[in-house]
């Protein structure tokens, strides 16, 4: 497929990831145990296929601002004047569509694909099944992201060109995770890692070294990416004073910043130099700022860091970092990021098919952005994913060559 004459890979995708398929997945004895556990798992009761695991410490996050009122979450958000949509016309008014489905239906979901003209999803969980890292039980935690990638094995396995996932990992057990690694490593979905890092193990922990070697070894791209509500969760959750609005605008732009900052700070890039780190759903305009700031902070905090092959921001330029764009900063911001850091940085995204998503003309906005060159445009939509998720260019190519033959 080929929209425009441009082949498009969406950087970031999602699913809502719905318990009963993945709890079949799980042995009997797992599944008691998650029944035992009573409270601390829970349905939501609204859609079945839609419930989501309730483990751990979560915010409330319902005070208007400006004010000492509670709300509930459905009247504090911004809704538009079509059957609940976003205030933006140029998105798709909704409920976007029926997120169920597409979540347990991946032929939904390349139809979806094919209205807007998107050749591959980049698939991550929603918050449900990594917020087990809120367990107390380590070995259960560990159970269900099996189970969650068994389930993905399945929803990847009819469009193997086209739809592509992570392994959920934890330096929480790093034998169990490095062991997921290479049963899956052998398989054509996962073109990356998740890290499901709790609050007390920061990512730069040495804990998490024989994760970065697994991953490197099958060509598998660390990727960063925070929820709102669940582990991992964003720095500072619990200091956006229960708003919403507070949380969402600074928790994942400073999960990134954090995140980005601790690995290449540690030197895990100089370790492991074929190791590939994204930032998703953080955008893009404060990149730049961030690169400068941290070259200044490199230096005047030496003490601080191991000794680094090179600045910051020369890591952020390439050939081993990488970041997804928003579409709501729009044209003139990614123009002033391309001038900044370069043209091998930026992919495109849309959070498909969360809230943030502008199904389905997520790519008519960006062709309509004139002022980007056409080298910018085709590695913003296409090359640069390639290259992130190198992995996934590997697999084509070996299934082309099956085809061929």
């Amino acid at each position: 497929m080929a929209r425009d004459g441009y082949r498009i890979f969406d950087a970031d995708t999602h699913i809502i990831e719905p318990v009963e398929p993945i709890e079949e997945y799980l042995a009997a004895g797992d599944r008691a145990k998650l029944t035992a556990l009573g409270p601390l798992v829970g349905r939501a009761p609204a859609k079945a296929g839609m419930s989501r695991y309730v483990i751990g410490k979560r915010p409330a996050l319902n005070r208007r601002l400006g004010s000492r009122e509670r709300v509930a979450p459905p009247s504090a958000a911004a809704r538009g004047a079509k059957d609940g949509g976003t205030p933006w016309d140029v998105r798709w008014q909704g409920p976007p569509f029926p997120t169920d489905r597409v979540s347990f239906d991946p032929h939904a979901r390349v139809k979806d694909m094919d209205i807007e003209g998107i050749d591959v999803n980049m698939i991550l969980p929603s918050g449900g099944v990594p917020a087990c890292a809120g367990l107390d039980d380590i070995a259960l935690e560990q159970e269900m992201y099996k189970a969650y990638h068994r389930f993905l094995a399945d929803y990847c396995a009819p469009y193997p060109d086209r739809l592509t996932s992570l392994v959920l990992v934890s330096a929480r057990d790093a034998a169990s995770s490095v062991a997921e690694i290479e049963r899956w490593g052998k398989e054509p979905w996962p073109v990356g890692i998740f890290p499901i890092c709790p609050p007390e193990l920061s990512l730069d922990d040495p804990a998490w070294e024989p994760i970065w070697a697994a991953a490197e070894a099958h060509d598998l791209t660390v990727v960063i990416h925070s929820f709102t509500m669940t582990v991992p969760y964003p720095p500072g959750m619990w200091d956006t004073w229960d708003n919403v609005f507070l949380q969402r605008a600074a928790g994942h732009v400073w999960n990134a910043q954090r995140n980005m900052a601790a690995l290449i700070g540690a030197g895990v890039l100089d370790r492991y130099p074929q190791l590939r780190l994204t930032s998703l759903e953080c955008g893009h305009g404060w990149l730049a700022f961030w690169a400068s700031r941290l070259d200044e902070l490199a230096e005047m905090s030496r003490h601080a860091l191991p000794t680094l092959k090179q600045k910051p921001s020369e890591y952020i330029r390439g050939p081993q970092y990488f970041q997804s764009i928003q579409l709501h900063e729009g044209e003139q911001s990614l123009r002033h990021a391309l001038e900044a850091i370069g043209e091998d940085t930026l992919m495109f995204a849309t959070d498909y098919p969360h809230s943030e998503s502008w199904f389905p003309k997520s790519v008519d906005v960006v062709l309509g952005w004139t002022s980007i060159s056409e080298t910018a445009r085709r590695k913003l939509l296409w090359d640069n994913a390639v290259q992130c998720y190198h992995r996934y260019a590997t697999r084509a190519l070996a299934l082309e060559t099956r085809v061929a033959r």
